[in-house]
Parts: structure tokens; C-alpha cells; sequence
């Protein structure tokens, strides 16, 4: 193999030496059908609707979680984080590591978490995760790791991270925890395509104030797991990192217009996959409804053959055909005519009590004003934990006073009510029907 190098907007060079055995294995990896799918799936699904420039693909974000994966190991092999007496292969593990950074996304479908939802609705439960594990298991990408200098050991090692419990070695920390390679790349990159001001992480510091250490389960635990601890240094940073984390979530992961959109999209979905008669006359060869329609051993084929394209092409021949409801919405779609949003509770450590929210939900059947009811958890999907119940789930740092490692919203408490950020939105048809949703609301 010749040298490669691919030009990246936060990594700059990600370079592939030719002299390198494990950056030929991870350049073989790359150029897998699984992964090149990954061109075609947006990272940040319907955001591009609100920024227009967030329209990169999961291929250059899993590229750059790999590359993150390689800063973040010569960080820790410079301060000598790892030490020599691990009792196992330091070299294999390395290589699984950026093995599993680079391939950690490739079972993501399209739109990946409405498709997931659309998924559940429709009686399909097999998530990324699995696809994940069923795609490395595949001989394209298991020989590529087989005919490595380690052999099978390095497939082994790299499925470890998907199907053991995070903490089971030293290097998990890097692939899946608060602080891992997945979310500082997808974080330092969405901002970058998003245009966004805030959010702007110190990796460099971030990663020297990293150590990897046994932590005790709990405080009356004498198990322990490996685990991320932040050195005392390291704590305004790491606080820094969670502010913008909380930013990135409230303005454009949570977003009301790219929530909207994925409401709408799921009732698009929704309305058709669920119509058997629909299926069978006008799409019976369509990629999308083949896979819910075949039997679960077969099912990974046609996942296969999915991406963001398939969603959307979807959605233009449901515009172009007589569907009813499905055929407005996805014109809609194609127009950008979206639902009108009422937010009750735009400050989210005031929110509205759940009583009225549920009484407010049964005025608006009351009035026949039809609406759809979004939940923006306090804990989303990749978000941090400041003082969890699950020790290991939160981001520890090293007490001053003790050097014992406790959690950030510990030694902070002000991170806490980073988390606390639920929202409840209504989505309306019109603008009329939320002005009268609103005054509704105001007399209850």
C-alpha cells in the first residue's frame, strides 16, 4: 500500500503510512462497502433544514473519531497512562481501539434515530448496536482484521468493545465513555458545520488531564472497572467541555424545527410502512419496505442497502402518489411547510408540572385540535450524567482535597443543572390551530 491521506476540516491530515501494518489494516477497513455506506448518511440527520452547512456524513465523522482515537492514545502513551504491567497485549488493544473508533458507527441507518423509531412502531427491535456487531462480523470486514499481524485476536478484541460492558479494560474509556473519542469528534464537528460560535473544546488540554484507572463500582464495591478519571488540572476544562455539550443540545441536537421535521417524517413513515395494501401495489419492490417486510434472519441484506436516500425517495413518491394524510405531510416535506411549534416550557428548570401538560394534552382532543407531543428527555441520546446513580456513567475527577475520584456534579453542582434541560413541545398543523392550542393553555 501507498501512503494515503485524506484531508479533514478539524483533524486536518488523517494519514495511512504505507509502512504501517495497523494503518493498512484501517485503510482496508475504509474502503468496505459497510463503511463507504456511511457517505450516504447525514451525521446529523434533518439538521441541515435549520443549518445549512450541517449536511456531513457519518463516513468523515467516523473517520474522525478514529483519528481522535490516535491523539487521544498519544496523549496517554506520552504521559504514560498505561503503564507496563497491564498483564496483556498493549499493542493489540491499541490497534482493536482504532479499530472500533473507525467502525463504530457503521450499523447506523438512515436518518438513524427516526429510522429507529419508525423501526420499534413497526415491530423491528434490531437497533444499530446489533448491526454494528452483525456487520464486523461479516467476512468483508472480519478477514481484513483476521489477515492482520495479531489474526483473529484483533477481530476478537474489537468486537469486545461492542459486546462487553464498558470499564472491562483499559482502553474502553477511549471508545465508550463521557469522554470518548465519538463524542469529542462529533461535538468539535457538528459545531464546526453548524457555524456555531460556542462549544469550542480544548482537546489538547482535555486530553493531557486524562488518566485511566480501577475505579470502585460504587463506594461499598470492591469490584472495579476501568475508567476515565480527570485530573484536578483538568476540572475547568472538563467543565467548559459539558457547557458546551449543553449548548450543542439545546440549539441544535434538540432543536424545535429539527425536532419538528422528525415528527413529521415519522408520521410520513409511519402512515404508509403500517398500510399493508399500500405496500404490496405501489411499493413492493422498494428497498425501504422490503426490510420490514422479510423475515428477521434476512433483514441485515436490506438494511444494507439502506441510506438517507432511500428515506427520500421514499417520501417523494409518497408526495407524488394518493396516500391521504401521508401524501399532504410528505409534501410538506418537500415544500419545508412545517408544523407549527408551542413550547410550554421554554426554560427547562421551570417546566410546567405533568399534570398540566396532561391536562392541557386532553383540552386539545377536547377542542378536536389534532397534535403531535415531542419529548426532549433530560438524559438524550450521548448525553452526559453529572452525578448519576451509575458511578461509573458520570465523568469523575480527582478531588483536591483527597485525590479520590468523584463526580464532576459532585465538586460542582452547578453541571447538574446542565442535565436537567426536558422539554415538551406540541406540533400543530397550522399556525391558527397553535394559537389556539396557546390560549388553551393560558386559561388552565
Amino acid at each position: 500500500m501507498r501512503d494515503q491521506r485524506i484531508r479533514d476540516p478539524i483533524h486536518n491530515l488523517i494519514k495511512f503510512s504505507g509502512r504501517n501494518k495497523l494503518d493498512e489494516v484501517l485503510w482496508n477497513l475504509v474502503q468496505t462497502s459497510p463503511f463507504q455506506r456511511l457517505r450516504r448518511i447525514k451525521q446529523l440527520g434533518f439538521s441541515e433544514f435549520v443549518y445549512p452547512g450541517a449536511s456531513h456524513s457519518r463516513f468523515s465523522h467516523s473517520l474522525g473519531a478514529m483519528q481522535m482515537g490516535r491523539r487521544m492514545l498519544t496523549a496517554l502513551k506520552r504521559n504514560e497512562v498505561f503503564g507496563n504491567d497491564l498483564g496483556f497485549d498493549i499493542e493489540l488493544w491499541e490497534s482493536a481501539t482504532l479499530c472500533a473508533a473507525l467502525l463504530h458507527d457503521i450499523g447506523h441507518g438512515p436518518y438513524s434515530h427516526v429510522f429507529e423509531s419508525v423501526s420499534d412502531k413497526l415491530g423491528v427491535t434490531a437497533h444499530h448496536e446489533e448491526y454494528t456487531l452483525k456487520l464486523i462480523e461479516k467476512p468483508e470486514i472480519s478477514n481484513i482484521l483476521k489477515a492482520s499481524d495479531h489474526g483473529e485476536a484483533l477481530l476478537n478484541a474489537t468486537l469486545s468493545f461492542f459486546n462487553t460492558e464498558p470499564g472491562e479494560h483499559a482502553f474502553s474509556s477511549i471508545v465508550s465513555s463521557q469522554l470518548d473519542a465519538d463524542r469529542l469528534d462529533f461535538l468539535t464537528r457538528d459545531r464546526y458545520f453548524c457555524g456555531a460560535d460556542y462549544g469550542k473544546i480544548d482537546l489538547e488540554w482535555v486530553f493531557d488531564s486524562l488518566t485511566i484507572e480501577q475505579v470502585n463500582l460504587d463506594v461499598d464495591s470492591d469490584v472495579t472497572e476501568y475508567a476515565f478519571v480527570v485530573s484536578n488540572k483538568g476540572q475547568s476544562t472538563i467543565e467548559e467541555y459539558l457547557i458546551a455539550y449543553f449548548h450543542m443540545y439545546s440549539n441544535i441536537y434538540f432543536h424545535k424545527t429539527t425536532r419538528g421535521i422528525e415528527v413529521l417524517v415519522r408520521e410520513i413513515l409511519n402512515g404508509v410502512l403500517a398500510d399493508p395494501s399500500a405496500l404490496d401495489n405501489s411499493f413492493a419492490d422498494d428497498p425501504l419496505c422490503r426490510y420490514f417486510k422479510v423475515p428477521d434472519e434476512e433483514r441485515l441484506l436490506y438494511y444494507e442497502k439502506l441510506d438517507d436516500s432511500s428515506i427520500l425517495s421514499f417520501i417523494k413518491k409518497i408526495a407524488e402518489g394518493n396516500f391521504g394524510n401521508p401524501t399532504e405531510l410528505a409534501q410538506r416535506f418537500i415544500k419545508r411547510d412545517l408544523f407549527a411549534c408551542f413550547e410550554p416550557n421554554k426554560n427547562p428548570h421551570r417546566g410546567p408540572a405533568k399534570r398540566k401538560i396532561a391536562n392541557f394534552a386532553l383540552a386539545l382532543g377536547e377542542a378536536n385540535i389534532s397534535f403531535f407531543q415531542d419529548y426532549a428527555p433530560k438524559k438524550g441520546f450521548k448525553q452526559f450524567a453529572g452525578n448519576g446513580d451509575e458511578f461509573l456513567v458520570n465523568i469523575l475527577v480527582k478531588d483536591d482535597e483527597d485525590g479520590e475520584p468523584r463526580p464532576i456534579g459532585e465538586l460542582n453542582d452547578a453541571i447538574l443543572k446542565l442535565a436537567d434541560q426536558a422539554k415538551v413541545r406540541f406540533y400543530f398543523y397550522s399556525a391558527d390551530q397553535k394559537t389556539a392550542a396557546r390560549e388553551i393553555w393560558n386559561k388552565l
